[in-house]
């Protein structure tokens, strides 16, 4: 039997705004629930990795470990291909390897395939603030006290942390079971400070950013989320200059 060759349009119809390379903890069950309803419609997709872990506890020395794990989980995603912009999807584990430490690894993970941008949430906070003009925080986390203070230490000096508060669980397999009650229950109590006029949800894991436009509205703050200013950074990285309604007013502002 003769085999026909047929003829095809190639088109890249569903990444053709952005490929990103989306780098997730082995424990992450939110990042990519929260980037389907934020980057749908915008022609930005996400191919993601996993990092494995040695533990489910996320202690500094955990943290450190994943450094170890970045280059090879790069090279998983769309090997030879471009890459518009690439993403560790752990804020605490980017502050403690070290945001620059970070891109060096990454872009350097394949030399024979390009990757234009390297981003992750730390990195991200820092530059929304700077595009806000916001030099104050609130902070809320789920992380240990030691590994909430190096988060605050670090956004130093341009950062000023007013207020900080911790649901101190370090199980990262727990703590997308944080309910967005007890999350929003936080937020509306650390809000209650008149002096606090942003406030910033720290870690990929929690379950937040479906209720940020309900909290800016009970509150009044500003509210920022791990996500939310990855999901910015990562629209602003690839010139996407579309407003993305629904997720406070962040992503609604020209990038």
């Amino acid at each position: 039997m003769e085999i026909k060759v047929l003829e095809s349009e190639l088109n890249n119809t569903i990444s053709h705004n952005g490929k990103i390379g989306l780098i997730l903890l082995a424990t992450d069950q939110i990042t990519l629930y929260e980037f389907d309803a934020i980057l749908k419609d915008t022609g930005i997709l996400c191919f993601p990795s996993r990092v494995m872990m040695d533990s489910v506890e996320l202690t500094p020395e955990v943290l450190m470990a994943i450094k170890n794990e970045l280059a090879s989980a790069a090279n998983t995603i769309l090997p030879g291909l471009t890459l518009d912009v690439a993403v560790l999807s752990c804020t605490s584990a980017s502050m403690i390897i070290g945001e620059d430490e970070v891109a060096r690894i990454i872009k350097q993970s394949d030399p024979k395939r390009e990757i234009k941008e390297v981003t992750n949430p730390y990195t991200a906070i820092k530059s929304a603030c700077k595009s806000l003009n916001i030099n104050e925080l609130g902070v809320i986390t789920p992380y240990s006290k030691e590994v909430t203070q190096g988060i605050l230490d670090g956004m130093q000096p341009d950062i000023k942390t007013i207020s900080a508060a911790t649901f101190n669980n370090p199980n990262d397999n727990l703590v997308p079971s944080i309910t967005p009650q007890s999350i929003k229950d936080a937020v509306i109590q650390m809000a209650k400070d008149e002096n606090i006029k942003t406030i910033f949800i720290s870690c990929t894991n929690l379950n937040i950013c479906r209720y940020i436009d309900e909290l800016e509205k009970i509150t009044g703050k500003t509210i920022l989320t791990s996500n939310q200013v990855m999901a910015w950074d990562i629209l602003r990285l690839a010139n996407y200059k579309e407003p993305i309604i629904g997720f406070g007013q962040l992503l609604e502002k020209e990038r």
